[in-house]
């Protein structure tokens, strides 16, 4: 049985081709060895992408089709995926690190549960509203008894460029590739190329179920080339993309002169801000961060708060799991803790860590490599504790296992730490008062606030505000961002003018 799945080709056009780009490595960062190669489309392939997806949107071949067919496509297409499953999961686990007890749920089973439900909510939403006017707004011509009738009608935004992260390949490429084609759009998807060889599944599931040609492009490659044509090209209409803050910063200024739709979902240092009834619940908390893909995870809640007089307790919970942690082998099912991507973002992730004790942190537990495990990208997972919200660990998103943990005087000093950042992706707040802990979280300038446990699935949005990005993921507000609302006016003709 292979150990990760198989798929040597592109698919463009509604066709499997031969990447005409050297193939790439992909590399396994449990052991830093490279274990299989990922075809790779040349700049002229991203262009045949980009006009194949052009030349079907513009004929209509997929957004014409009614939505109740085009979502049965869509189950089918899921129903695909769905039988790839386990050789899914095994590539997953192989390219992005994920520990096996994790990934089956949080990288794989989750993405082909929302594989479903997208399709199926969208079918669920109007696609025309009467436009909201005053009773006499209707009313119209010289005798004013003639009748206006003011809709607005959704219809799909056009062709759509999904850049997806190597952190979690398969769910947001589910989110944007399901969201725009149940909407009616054409899409070309672009992996990530630390993570390609999982999203590949795509060009197979939509070739098998069916889908029209041109509608669906899958198309990796090892560097960025291919994914600035897509965001400079006027062919595309709309970008949405998933990752860092300062890759989203340079795709909106490829996108601008165009002036194309942006969705993007980008960085985070998100809190976990405990009111002084859950300080007992830290450990819970952290440990999370730690389980979560080794902290790699956009909305991982980063940046532990409590009360200043529970901060040595708090702590003490925070490197007792920190230390409790098991670390090693993605394959072993009792590794909670995996390796980081690779070799430069170990780096960058130490680097941090180095810098934050040297502008006044304290290094409570880990900051280092596991002594039993010399190979592969590991980290131990990390607390520092701070004083100064400026310190870097407060500020930078680090994307590793990594806590910091920061002593509060009250409420509002609690609130404004949290606010005092350039992200707003997520957070949370424990209480075991819910209604104080609602009371905070409205107070918390973030996207997404959970109290006291987190809601994740295909019916809640999931996006940023300030810099953590522009738009929503999931939800009716993520399968809103892939159409355009046109203003139809009807009246007689004799009222004209």
């Amino acid at each position: 049985m292979a150990d990760h799945l198989e798929v040597a080709q592109l698919y463009v056009d509604g066709k499997f081709v031969d990447g005409r780009a050297p193939a790439f490595a992909v590399e396994d960062p449990a052991t830093a060895e490279e274990f299989a190669h990922c075809p790779a489309a040349s700049p002229d392939q991203f262009d045949e992408a980009v006009a194949a997806a052009r030349r079907s949107f513009d004929a209509g071949v997929w957004a014409s089709v009614p939505v109740p067919e085009r979502v049965k496509v869509l189950a089918a297409m899921a129903d695909e995926l769905d039988g790839m499953r386990d050789d899914l999961l095994r590539t997953v686990v192989r390219e992005t690190g994920t520990p096996v007890r994790i990934a089956g749920l949080m990288q794989v089973d989750m993405a082909l549960e929302q594989a479903r439900q997208l399709p199926a909510l969208l079918a669920t939403l109007p696609e025309w509203e009467h436009n909201e006017l005053p009773l006499e707004a209707h009313i119209a011509g010289p005798t004013g008894r003639d009748v206006l009738t003011s809709v607005r009608r959704y219809e799909p935004c056009g062709v759509v460029a999904a850049i997806t992260p190597y952190n979690f390949p398969l769910q947001p490429a589910v989110w944007k590739v399901f969201a725009a084609l149940a909407a009616g759009c054409s899409v070309i998807l672009r992996p990530s190329p630390l993570t390609p060889l999982s999203v590949l599944a795509f060009g197979v599931a939509a070739d098998r179920a069916g889908l029209p040609p041109g509608v669906l492009a899958v198309v990796p490659e090892p560097g960025a080339e291919g994914a600035e044509l897509l965001t400079s090209d006027p062919r595309v209409d709309c970008v949405s993309f998933t990752g860092s803050t300062a890759v989203g910063r340079r795709i909106a200024a490829q996108a601008a002169p165009t002036v194309k739709r942006l969705v993007l979902e980008l960085g985070g240092k998100s809190v976990q801000l405990y009111l002084p009834d859950a300080v007992r619940n830290v450990a819970a908390g952290v440990g999370t961060v730690f389980a979560s893909h080794a902290g790699q995870a956009c909305s991982a809640q980063s940046r532990v708060l409590v009360p200043a007089d529970a901060l040595d307790a708090a702590v003490e919970q925070a490197c007792a799991v920190a230390r409790a942690m098991p670390v090693g082998d993605p394959q072993d099912p009792a590794t909670v803790v995996g390796p980081l991507i690779s070799a430069a973002q170990h780096d960058r992730v130490t680097g941090l860590v180095d810098d934050a004790v040297r502008a006044g942190a304290r290094l409570a537990a880990g900051g280092r490599r596991p002594a039993h495990l010399p190979r592969g990208h590991y980290l131990e997972p990390t607390v520092l504790v701070v004083d100064d919200n400026a310190n870097p660990i407060a500020q930078q998103e680090a994307f590793g296992p990594v806590v910091s943990i920061h002593g509060y005087r009250d409420l509002d000093e609690a609130v404004a730490i949290a606010n005092d950042s350039q992200y707003g992706l997520s957070g949370g707040v424990y209480s075991a008062d819910v209604r104080a802990g609602l009371d905070v979280a409205r107070r918390i300038r973030s996207g997404t606030v959970l109290v006291n446990r987190p809601s994740a699935n295909a019916y809640t949005p999931m996006g940023g505000i300030k810099q953590s990005g522009i738009g929503r993921e999931r939800g009716v507000a993520g399968l809103r961002e892939y159409q355009e609302i046109q203003h139809l006016v009807l009246g007689p003709l004799d009222s004209a003018g």
